[in-house]
């Protein structure tokens, strides 16, 4: 019986070839695990993957190790708990004896990851018999060696980063993907034809959080906007983006006033927790409640956290938040478009929720599934360890075909 220790030594194990960036990921985590408890396969991106990605993200490894809720994002997407692969050309003695990858790409085996909201799906390639895996975005890599063990860890490179839906490398490749957010995407945009401090935070090349209304805020404010003067809207927009990369909810303190991009404007957070049970160990843990208070008044809740978008954070709004030297404006505009207004200074009422992140839509569930903190990683090794099954309540509910997902239905152990 092994002991909990840091997972240093399955670093090491992949520092000593091609691996040494993403060993440092690892390392950076300080993730502890038993070894002989967790049955874990780790996919590791070579180096010439890792600096691919960085280039792409406009980020040095420093700098993404300065982003701790990042890479956490990676290393969980990275993770496939409760089943330790010692080969991906094994026989899955726990179904059938069937091929434990599938050849048939329409038909691909799927793993839940240690990202609650994503899974890969992997497929061998009946021309070159190569495994490759699909990420949640639809890039493709491949498994290019490994095999390495450390305890009931196996660690294999792979020759891409693979991204979840919580990593993207730039803000249009995030707003292509939730279509939830295609009215703010249009706002965005438009505004950052008058405005280089949004141009450049809507390529990602600015470290900055992005602060997103859903479609469903923006259904009456979107049409009062376009018919507002360019310089309104680009006012609103960069009041909507506040400088610095703040994770939730790391990177917010109750009460306190945050400047935005809009000069000499500033938003109120209102910081709390609730208690829910965690998706992989069902321990009761506090999930953060960010709601943020604009300077006329209205309020706006975080409904989906901690996106990454290249140097950008994007955090989704449930309502609009409009400075208070455009509320008089806006409402002169088309005042039957904001309802409930008690005064000019407290502009919008809770247009409504909705809106939240796309996988989490299907499970219906507020805080559950969300991302917060720095905790994923570490989560499903716990899990591991316990033998609990992290697709249970969270990636299997939307797999469709448990037969394609050897990690859904049970913890299967070596394989």
């Amino acid at each position: 019986m092994g002991t909990v220790e840091p997972l240093t030594k399955a670093a090491a194990l992949a520092s000593t070839g091609d691996n040494r960036l993403w060993a440092r990921l690892v390392g950076a985590l300080k993730l502890t695990v038993d070894e002989d408890k967790a049955y874990v396969t780790m996919l590791v991106p070579t180096d010439r993957a890792v600096n691919a990605f960085l280039k792409e993200m406009g980020l040095s490894i420093e700098q993404l190790l300065a982003r701790p809720v990042l890479v956490d994002a990676l290393v969980s997407y990275h993770m496939i708990p409760g089943i330790a692969i010692s080969s991906f050309y094994n026989k899955n003695k726990y179904d059938g004896n069937k091929d434990l990858i599938s050849s048939n790409a329409d038909s691909p085996t799927v793993f839940a990851t240690a990202d609650v909201n994503d899974v890969i799906k992997a497929c061998k390639s009946p021309a070159t018999g190569l495994i490759a895996l699909l990420d949640a975005q639809g890039h493709r890599s491949v498994v290019v060696g490994g095999g390495s063990k450390y305890g009931n860890i196996y660690l294999y490179d792979v020759s891409a980063v693979l991204l979840s839906s919580s990593v993207f490398y730039n803000a249009p490749d995030a707003f292509r993907f939730y279509p939830q957010w295609s009215s703010a995407a249009d706002l965005y945009s438009k505004a950052a034809l008058y405005s280089d401090t949004l141009a450049d935070t809507f390529k990602g090349q600015a470290d900055s959080t992005f602060l997103v209304p859903n479609n469903a805020a923006l259904k009456d404010t979107a049409r009062v906007l376009v018919a507002a003067p360019a310089e309104a809207l680009v006012q609103v927009m960069e009041y909507h983006v506040v400088p610095g990369v703040r994770p939730v909810p790391e990177g917010w303190t109750n009460n306190a006033k945050v400047d935005t991009m809009l000069p000499g404007h500033s938003m109120t957070a209102q910081l709390s927790t609730t208690p829910v049970l965690d998706a992989f160990t069902d321990d009761q843990v506090p999930a953060p409640v960010l709601t943020l208070v604009s300077d006329a008044g209205s309020k706006a809740r975080i409904v989906a956290y901690n996106i990454f978008a290249g140097r950008c954070l994007m955090l989704a709004l449930d309502a609009p938040l409009i400075p208070n030297i455009l509320a008089c404006l806006m409402l002169a505009l088309d005042a039957p478009l904001i309802p409930n207004i008690p005064a000019a200074g407290q502009l919008l009422a809770q247009a409504g929720s909705g809106g939240r992140r796309g996988l989490l839509q299907r499970h219906r569930q507020s805080q559950r599934f969300n991302n917060f903190g720095q905790t994923r990683s570490q989560a499903a090794l716990m899990a591991a360890m316990r033998g609990g099954n992290p697709a249970g309540r969270a990636s299997s509910s939307w797999v469709g075909n448990y037969n394609t997902c050897p990690n859904c239905r049970t913890w299967v152990g070596t394989v």
